[in-house]
């Protein structure tokens, strides 16, 4: 049972799923018509989990890959925005519902997070887990043991550790009140 936990976490992870992201394949130059490249998914430790092959049209970008066993080609329209200082930024069409997104999840085909039911890790978190993940992002803008990496502004410094105790204190509250409500009899007299 996770303690404060809003949202049940029987969704499939986002962090989890192989994904296409458009911004990632226009940065590197692969949604040019006449592009193709072979794109590949690796999980922590290096290993190749999957690879899908791309060809990029004028207003698609076409994907083959096997899924199951069963070799599939499909067709991402390509959706495209003028910028405020020039160029465009490029975005899918997801195949289902036709909504603009920038990263398409693999589940059954490529869709859309919300056509896939897909969820973020985060949205399923509970109060411990949050304060969790808030401090390792402060911390990994420290150096070791907390201190103030070169150019970073003393104020800068100061804010980070009072996130990271601000996110101490939570959690120590969080399981003050748990073993409040769980062992009385074992609190001291008076809280």
């Amino acid at each position: 049972m996770r303690y404060g936990a809003g949202r049940p976490g029987w969704h499939v992870k986002a962090e989890h799923c192989r994904s296409l992201d458009a911004r990632r394949l226009q940065r590197d130059g692969w949604l040019r018509p006449g592009a193709s490249c072979v794109w590949g998914w690796r999980n922590g430790d290096g290993e190749s989990t999957g690879s899908i092959s791309l060809l990029a049209e004028a207003d698609a970008l076409r994907l083959s890959y096997t899924l199951n066993g069963e070799p599939t080609t499909r067709r991402v329209p390509i959706l495209r925005s003028a910028c405020h200082y020039g160029g465009a930024r490029s975005w899918f069409a997801c195949p289902t519902c036709g909504t603009r997104v920038a990263i398409l999840y693999l589940r059954r085909a490529f869709a859309c997070r919300k056509c896939s039911h897909v969820a973020y890790a985060s949205q399923s978190e509970d109060d411990l887990g949050r304060a969790w993940r808030k401090q390792w992002k402060a911390e990994a803008k420290l150096d070791e043991h907390w201190r103030r990496p070169k150019g970073m502004h003393e104020s800068t410094h100061a804010k980070l550790l009072a996130v990271i105790l601000e996110c101490e204190q939570r959690r120590d509250a969080a399981l003050f009140d748990f073993a409040a409500r769980h062992f009385p009899h074992l609190m001291p007299e008076g809280f």
